[in-house]
């Protein structure tokens, strides 16, 4: 498999990955009663959102057909997943969990073409973020099992 061929591929993992986190702080925002917090899910579903369309940019450069990809196409299990409201993970804890699937996604697309200070940018926020995730759970008393 060629390098550029990699690296579209591991951008369309970021997609999927960045989807699911946006959905993730949705409903994280629903769950906590702090305006405060609200407002950084929210803020921070806006920036997945935001990142979502800065890689699906970055594709359609690289003259990637984006109706040819699996993320466009609508997902039954993603509506059902979205819609169920008994979890068993917290949903800060599953954002936290996406978050660091998206720094590993990122630093393995980065390894194959490290030239796109987009990608760099990114990363960086989400890694500060999931920093900024921990706190909120330790100060709620919360102890995240790696």
């Amino acid at each position: 498999m060629s390098s550029q061929t990699q690296f579209i591929a591991k951008l369309e993992k970021i997609l999927t990955f960045l989807k699911n986190s946006k959905l993730e702080y949705l409903k994280a925002s629903e769950r906590f009663n702090l305006p405060q917090n609200k407002r950084f899910f929210n803020v921070q579903s806006t920036l997945r959102n935001r990142f979502f369309q800065d890689v699906a940019s970055l594709l359609r450069s690289m003259n990637v057909e984006m109706d040819n990809l699996v993320i466009n196409k609508l997902n039954f299990e993603q509506i059902v997943a979205s819609s169920n409201t008994k979890i068993k993970q917290g949903h800060l804890e599953k954002c936290i969990e996406l978050d660091k699937k998206l720094v590993e996604l990122y630093g393995e697309a980065l390894e194959i073409d490290p030239n796109h200070d987009i990608l760099i940018h990114q990363n960086e926020k989400i890694a500060k973020v999931i920093q900024e995730n921990i706190h909120l759970l330790e100060n709620a008393g919360y102890v995240l099992e790696s």
